[in-house]
């Protein structure tokens, strides 16, 4: 699919642009700071979906477009109106979208600038890798205006950054600085605005280097791990690292760095 015909016009509430492997997906709600309403799952859902089955596919960035904030949660005017069987269903809307995130046969970079709060935040933490511009803030400040958690993200929260860490953004709803998030594990770089874009790039362009299949097969242990079914992951490994040789193209990247014939080779 070429970029004119992937790319969603800017008066959508996503826009989705791929390039060399590279979806790019920003959330474009200025006049809202990117809460997430109704019309913003409704079309993540189904880009998501477009993207699953996407076999060009070798990365998958999600970010905010122009220099707004990642998301500063949900609708709150659009909540205000809602019956609590409306609210239900919003949150299996949201569990929907993380599963679809997590399931990805590909990498997702979440490249957060601003605010990343509650539903956003949530979003950001079913990611395989968070990267922060050092003015990213993080937290689930709902709980402060009556709200918990919707979407199913505190196993998450407490997988990625501890039980106690865990506890302490999700019960008093404070917020915490790129900095404090790098220390608490919540994302693995901090960059400064020069730095933050091509830092993104850099790292996509390096998924986009590497087998598909072996990337495919290892976010699929690590996902078994994750889901606490540590032994199931164990036990598939041997078959994971074998289809990395039948399905792959293992074989021939070490010819290559043996036999001396790529110096640019690495083993990462």
């Amino acid at each position: 699919m070429s970029d004119a015909s992937s790319r969603r016009g800017r008066d959508t509430v996503l826009t989705v642009e791929k390039q060399a492997g590279i979806a790019t997906l920003s959330f474009n709600r200025p006049e809202a700071s990117n809460s997430i309403n109704s019309d913003l799952r409704r079309v993540l859902a189904g880009a998501l979906d477009e993207l699953a089955g996407d076999r060009g596919l070798r990365v998958v960035v999600l970010t905010s477009a122009g220099d707004e904030p990642f998301s500063v949660g949900m609708d709150v005017a659009e909540l205000a109106t809602m019956m609590p069987a409306d609210i239900e269903q919003v949150g299996l809307q949201l569990r929907g979208i993380h599963e679809r995130l997590t399931a990805l046969h590909v990498p997702v970079i979440a490249a957060v600038k601003g605010s990343c709060l509650g539903a956003g935040f949530e979003l950001a933490l079913h990611a395989d890798i968070r990267l922060a511009r050092s003015d990213a803030r993080f937290g689930l400040p709902g709980i402060n205006v009556g709200l918990s958690s919707g979407g199913g993200a505190l196993g998450r929260l407490q997988r990625v950054s501890g039980i106690g860490s865990a506890a302490a953004l999700a019960l008093t709803g404070g917020v915490v600085t790129a900095e404090r998030a790098f220390m608490l594990g919540l994302v693995s770089n901090v960059a400064t605005t020069p730095d933050f874009w091509p830092a993104v790039q850099q790292l996509a362009s390096h998924f986009v280097s590497l087998s598909p299949v072996a990337v495919s097969e290892t976010k699929r242990l690590l996902r078994l791990a994750a889901e606490g079914r540590v032994q199931d992951a164990a036990d598939a490994s041997p078959k994971a690292l074998a289809r990395c040789f039948a399905e792959g193209d293992a074989q021939s990247r070490l010819q290559i760095l043996i036999g001396g014939r790529d110096p640019e080779a690495t083993l990462h």
